[in-house]
Parts: structure tokens; C-alpha cells; sequence
């Protein structure tokens, strides 16, 4: 019995090491120091200089992550939302979009970040007309959806995970059927709520490998009728405009816009949210 207890001592005490460094390997970034001279401009309306800065910082965590692989290493929601702050505040309504959209996609359930891209778009030239009416019970959902990070989700899929071979240990230990049956049950329940969140998660993973999203952050943007220079011009998006990116095209990119606007843009004259 000592030794069976041991046992479960020593894998109990490996989960708790093993959030610990998680968590430490996320929170622990190493700080930009641009960050910090960012906000200083900002503070002081010199919003150029807090751009140049912050853009930086960004720039440095996404070379950051071809090496360590830690997408969240000083690239964070907040910088992003702070980013497009700056943008906006500097008359450049494409990158204010693009930046808040980024932010967006890393912290979904952020209200500021919300509002600032409402209000935002709200002053683009294109609007795409949206004859379905949204239905409350997806709505509601989709809402339960984005309660949890994917970050978030990822976390609570692994404590699941080790309480669950938690609770198996104990069933092993345990002298009576009464007992076993209840940790059973135990397992049972929190293998639901495992399933319900690793679909949740899965989900938010497919649709950040699929689903791309870009926007104008030119003051104006061609959609041409093939990947060209060349190429007859089919319609025209002004800056801010968000749409669909459905391939790449090399230095071009193919788009949709609602049902109507269908094409190829430069990708120098658009931003990609990833």
C-alpha cells in the first residue's frame, strides 16, 4: 500500500510541475522594450514613434516564434489592440482594422477590443449587405463558444486530463466495489466535459488553420480578374474593408467579399490576420 501511494504521490506531484512550467513558459516572456517607449509616445500624441516602436516588438516575437515556437512570446492581444489604438489615432483606418482584427483573433472575448473594431469599421466606405438574420440559439453558442481562450481551453484539457488519471489511480486503490463505481462515474462526468471542451478547442484550432481574413490598408485596393498586373480591375476596396482570402497567389492574393465581389488582390496593398 505505501508504495501504491507513493505512486500516486509522485504522478500527482509531476502535474503540478508540469502547469507550473506551462504556465511559466507562457507568462514569462521576455519583455520588448519597445513596449514600454511605445506607450511613452503615445502618451506624449507622438503616435508615429509609438507605432515604429510597438511594430517592433511584433515584428520581433513573430521571428521570435520560428525559433522558440511560442506565438504568444511578447505578441499579445494587448500590444496588437494598443497597435491599432495607435493607428487609428494616426489617421491610418486600414492598420487600425487589421491590428484590432489580430487582437481580436487572440483574445476574442476582449470588449474593448470589440468596440474599438466596431467603431472602427464603422467608418469604412464598403459595407456588405447581410440579408440572413442571425439566429439567438446559435448566437448564444457561438457566445458559450468564446467564453474560454483557446489558450484557456488547452489548460483545462490538460488539468482534465491529469485528474482524470488522477481518479484512475485512486479506482486502483480503492478495496471496495462501492468506491470504484464512484470514481467511475467521476471519470465518466469529467470525460464529458473533456469531449465538450476538446470539440469546442478543436473547432477555434481548424478555423485559425483555415479560415484567413484580410483588409485593405491601402487608401485603395484593386480586385482584379486574375493574379496580374495586367489584369482587368473588377471592382475597387477602400482602406479598412475586411474580406475572405481563399488561396494565395503568389504575390497575390484570391479574395471574396460577400456574394458579389469575387477576385485577386496585391498583397502589398492588403494586411493578413493571423
Amino acid at each position: 500500500m505505501n508504495q501504491k501511494l507513493r505512486f500516486f504521490t509522485f504522478f500527482v506531484f509531476l502535474f503540478f510541475v508540469q502547469a507550473l512550467f506551462a504556465v511559466n513558459g507562457y507568462c514569462a516572456s521576455r519583455k520588448c522594450p519597445g513596449i514600454e517607449e511605445g506607450a511613452k509616445a503615445y502618451k506624449a500624441q507622438d503616435f508615429e514613434r509609438a507605432i515604429d516602436e510597438w511594430r517592433s516588438c511584433v515584428d520581433a516575437s513573430v521571428a521570435n516564434y520560428s525559433q522558440t515556437s511560442n506565438q504568444n512570446d511578447g505578441q499579445n492581444a494587448d500590444l496588437l489592440y494598443n497597435l491599432g489604438n495607435a493607428y487609428f489615432r494616426n489617421g491610418n483606418l486600414g492598420f487600425a482594422i487589421y491590428y484590432y482584427k489580430s487582437a481580436l483573433r487572440l483574445n476574442p472575448n476582449d470588449e474593448d477590443i470589440q468596440h474599438n473594431l466596431k467603431f472602427a469599421e464603422a467608418m469604412t466606405k464598403d459595407k456588405v449587405d447581410e440579408d440572413e438574420e442571425e439566429n439567438p440559439i446559435l448566437s448564444g453558442l457561438f457566445a458559450v463558444h468564446h467564453v474560454v481562450s483557446l489558450k484557456g481551453q488547452l489548460f483545462i484539457l490538460l488539468g482534465l486530463f491529469w485528474a482524470i488519471f488522477a481518479i484512475f489511480i485512486l479506482r486502483i486503490l480503492a478495496h471496495n466495489y462501492k468506491s470504484k463505481n464512484i470514481c467511475t462515474g467521476i471519470v465518466f462526468g469529467i470525460a464529458c466535459i473533456f469531449s465538450v471542451i476538446g470539440a469546442s478547442a478543436a473547432y477555434k484550432i481548424i478555423v485559425l488553420e483555415t479560415e484567413t481574413i484580410g483588409v485593405v490598408t491601402a487608401k485603395d485596393a484593386d480586385v482584379t480578374s486574375a493574379p496580374s498586373d495586367k489584369s482587368q480591375t473588377l471592382n475597387t476596396l477602400s482602406e479598412g474593408t475586411s474580406f475572405e482570402i481563399l488561396s494565395d497567389q503568389g504575390n497575390f492574393v484570391e479574395i471574396k467579399l460577400g456574394d458579389k465581389v469575387k477576385g485577386f488582390m496585391k498583397k502589398s496593398e492588403i494586411g493578413i490576420v493571423k
